[in-house]
């Protein structure tokens, strides 16, 4: 329970240097002031700054959760496209209550650029949840919503890149009404639905 413990309040300490003063600024020893520990003990949870870094930008998915199957036990349109669109409407809640959150993002965006680890981690991350979306929309297919043509993949795709515009979007204070955009795109998404 200590271990748990300890390695939560690194990740929680590095969450805030990050939110307060980016990633080149925050350093280990910030953190382990924050946290009240030694640098050796903060290495046994993670060898290197990049290390903690990736943990916190892991941290920062779980807006969907790839394991909830719960959705497959939806049979009928209706409660399916009211799924679909209050699952979209939970991901932008996350991005849009929390500003410390929103600066967290946009760094891991930034750093991305820079380092490679970053990088490949987004690009894994952006795939499961891809993948995730995928699934959702099979299901709208398994239960009759979709036509034989409808592409659940490409579809997942267009719903991830409106989640992660919205992201950058609300990340940058824009005067968009994210909500109308979501919903916009879960028409796009849905006019594709069968018609009988």
């Amino acid at each position: 329970m200590e271990e748990s413990s300890t390695r939560e309040k690194i990740l929680k300490a590095m969450y805030q240097l990050i939110a307060e003063k980016g990633y080149d600024k925050a350093s280990i020893s910030q953190v382990c002031t924050l946290v009240g520990i030694t640098k050796p003990s903060l290495y046994y949870y993670f060898p290197s700054k990049e290390d903690l870094f990736r943990a916190v930008s892991e941290s920062m998915w779980p807006t969907l959760d790839f394991q909830d199957e719960s959705f497959l036990a939806i049979t009928d349109a209706p409660s399916y496209h009211a799924f679909l669109d209050a699952m979209g409407r939970s991901i932008i809640a996350n991005y849009h209550d929390d500003e410390e959150r929103r600066h967290v993002l946009a760094e891991i965006d930034l750093q991305a650029t820079r380092i490679p680890s970053i990088a490949s981690q987004q690009e894994r991350l952006g795939k499961s949840m891809t993948e995730a979306l995928t699934a959702v929309l099979q299901h709208g297919c398994d239960i009759g919503v979709f036509g034989d043509g409808f592409d659940a993949m490409r579809n997942a795709e267009f719903l991830y890149v409106v989640l992660n515009g919205t992201s950058q979007v609300i990340s940058r204070h824009e005067p968009v009404d994210v909500y109308a955009v979501w919903e916009q795109a879960i028409d796009a998404v849905f006019s594709q639905a069968k018609t009988n």
